[in-house]
């Protein structure tokens, strides 16, 4: 991504992604071939992929000065987490009433609104001047690696995907097996998103009264607490369970929009297209994890272990905050 970013305007990136996503998703509903749709869905993940990056980062340039770029950012993940309160929703009255095939145009439609939008509205794009596009693959890596808070950046990301990874993953298996109906779970799933939607805007504005390391450090201890009740608690209290998991989804109200704000923070402006796609697959790598270590250990051990691992590791993410400065 690095060289797309740097070579191609941001603002047609965003068009030509929301484009090529759109087609894929309604092509991904009509194949019957694994293989085709492995390949099609590939080609969409790629998609949104480089429309998220290319999003980023001309949000970033769009903004004149820091505290602008804090506060918008506050709003940005707020509209961010209403289309995923919204969206489980849709997509569970899409696929139940319309199929399979009704489900991925609808997504296939949002999606290409979302491209007509950037099409037919005029959104300005920063031209920078550079010697040269970054191309070399291993060099950016090596460059994101010798920052040492480009790697924290990458990890009070990580902690967020893997948090929301194991919810999204195993919460409702345990609700399935304690009796609580499908319709429930999908609303239970939307309602995790709901204080990061009404208080994203809000809490942004803590960063600048307290600063990244006590923020990153408290809310990230604060989840380690909520795992550890839940181990206790699961077998016996689901609900309960629950709602620590609700409580959780405050903590990750902080978290969430001041991940980006840290890794843009320490960056100059001719160093984010370089650094960001790096930055950004702290996302599918959280997502892998979250679903591959706890999946080992449903196979290993029993249900709540996933809560001491997943505790675990975001406690060793919060100590690596301590080293941040600011």
């Amino acid at each position: 991504m690095p060289p797309i970013l740097e070579k191609y305007n941001q603002r047609k990136l965003l068009i030509f992604s929301a484009f090529l996503a759109s087609i894929s998703f309604v092509a991904f509903s009509y194949t019957n071939s694994i293989i085709l749709s492995v390949l099609i869905l590939t080609l969409a993940q790629g998609s949104l992929h480089a429309n998220y990056s290319a999003l980023i980062v001309l949000f970033k340039d769009s903004t004149r000065t820091v505290e602008e770029f804090t506060k918008d950012t506050g709003l940005l993940g707020s509209f961010n987490n209403l289309g995923w309160f919204v969206g489980p929703m849709l997509g569970g009255l899409a696929l139940g009433n319309y199929g399979f095939k009704g489900l991925f145009t609808l997504a296939g439609s949002l999606t290409l609104i979302g491209g007509l939008y950037v099409l037919l509205f005029p959104f300005k794009t920063m031209v920078k001047h550079r010697r040269s596009i970054d191309g070399d693959i291993k060099a950016n890596i090596r460059y994101y690696l010798s920052s040492k808070h480009l790697r924290i950046s990458y990890l009070q990301k990580l902690g967020v995907e893997l948090w929301w990874g194991v919810i999204w993953t195993f919460i409702p298996i345990f609700m399935l097996k304690g009796g609580y109906s499908s319709a429930t779970i999908g609303l239970f799933l939307s309602l995790t998103q709901l204080p990061l939607f009404l208080f994203e805007f809000k809490t942004v504005g803590f960063v600048a009264k307290y600063g990244f390391k006590k923020i990153f450090t408290y809310c990230y201890i604060g989840l380690t607490l909520i795992c550890l009740l839940s181990f206790f608690t699961l077998s016996s209290q689901l609900a309960v369970v629950l709602a620590l998991i609700l409580a959780g989804s405050l903590a990750l109200s902080f978290l969430e929009p001041i991940t980006d704000l840290f890794f843009f923070s320490r960056l100059s402006i001719l160093e984010e297209e370089k650094a960001y796609p790096t930055y950004s697959t702290a996302e599918p790598v959280g997502s892998m994890l979250a679903k591959i270590i706890p999946g080992i250990s449903l196979a290993l051990f029993y249900d709540k272990a996933i809560f001491i691992i997943l505790g675990i590791s975001l406690f060793f993410i919060a100590t690596r905050a301590f080293a941040i400065r600011g």
